[in-house]
């Protein structure tokens, strides 16, 4: 029932911010360069992509899972799917997907390396005082893991700054992991950007800590 909820609750915002943006988004301005890294209680990933136009970028990703003591390289391919550009407000749609090795120590895995890919679905909506995401996300390799996870994020700017300013959000963030002890994670994140910087400093339920980081070239 409980998943039943939470996919109904992903899909619906998944639809709505459709029709209706992070400043974390997997595609920047033509031939620029972005760094990403998100750590928390159950990951940490880095990423490095190119975007040759503000259709599509590729890059490497580094991520490893806690819980399961697993490592994966991929190759990652971004593609802007959909934008809609409105006097007051902006909306996108993304696909995203990678593909690499996975290697895993955990239990049974000693030392073993094998084919992976993930897929991701990603959409959100903006505004300066409001926005609104949604992302769902796959992970497959033939043994080792084959997991999915869906996020959704609400968000207010307490102030509109100007260009140039800092730029300060407030969000609530739901995490949906059906493999977790704990499916269901709420928290709270604080979201500070200025120019090509972006931090985030978030705490959730468990009173588990995390730390988001963004610079573009």
């Amino acid at each position: 029932m409980i998943f039943c909820k939470a996919s109904f609750l992903g899909f619906f915002l998944l639809f709505f911010t459709f029709l209706s943006s992070i400043y974390a988004r997997p595609i920047s301005y033509a031939d620029s360069w972005t760094f990403m890294t998100y750590n928390n209680y159950d990951s940490h990933s880095s990423l490095v992509h190119y975007s040759p136009t503000s259709k599509y970028s590729i890059g490497y990703k580094f991520e490893y899972w806690q819980n399961k003591e697993y490592f994966l390289n991929s190759i990652n391919l971004n593609y802007l799917v959909k934008r809609i550009n409105k006097k007051h407000s902006q909306a996108n749609l993304y696909f995203k997907s990678g593909l690499g090795i996975m290697s895993s120590n955990f239990e049974d895995y000693q030392d073993k390396n094998e084919l992976a890919g993930h897929f991701e679905i990603a959409t959100d909506w903006e505004t300066r005082r409001y926005f609104v995401s949604y992302f769902s996300k796959a992970v497959k390799s033939k043994s080792i893991d084959s997991t999915y996870m869906q996020h959704a994020r609400l968000g207010v700017a307490p102030y509109i700054a100007g260009y140039g300013k800092l730029h300060t959000w407030l969000m609530y963030e739901l995490k949906h992991m059906p493999e977790m002890e704990k499916p269901i994670i709420s928290g709270a994140i604080l979201r500070l950007f200025k120019s090509t910087n972006m931090v985030e400093l978030g705490i959730d339920q468990r009173k588990s800590l995390a730390f988001n980081f963004i610079k573009r070239f």
